[in-house]
């Protein structure tokens, strides 16, 4: 018996222990479906946010050096 088929099968039976579980106690499981979505769509709306934030700051950052070298060639407009 190789190494990936004890896991796969560890894995089969681990996955038939959680569906009769399931059955047995169907609102704990009904719970812990839940909980598991809102930690999925809690870390999805993080995820979502930084990368808006990041965008933002990085927008902001891109209007500062160019305002920048605006000024820098109102100061010497004849040097290019």
């Amino acid at each position: 018996m190789t190494t990936a088929f004890a896991i796969r099968t560890i894995i089969e039976i681990a996955a038939v222990l959680f569906v009769i579980f399931g059955v047995l106690h169907e609102q704990k499981f009904i719970d812990f479906e839940d909980k598991v979505i809102r930690m999925i769509a809690k870390r999805i709306y993080i995820r979502k946010r930084k990368k808006a934030i990041a965008k933002k700051r990085a927008a902001q950052h891109a209007r500062r050096r160019r305002e920048d070298q605006q000024k820098n060639t109102k100061i010497y407009p004849y040097v290019a």
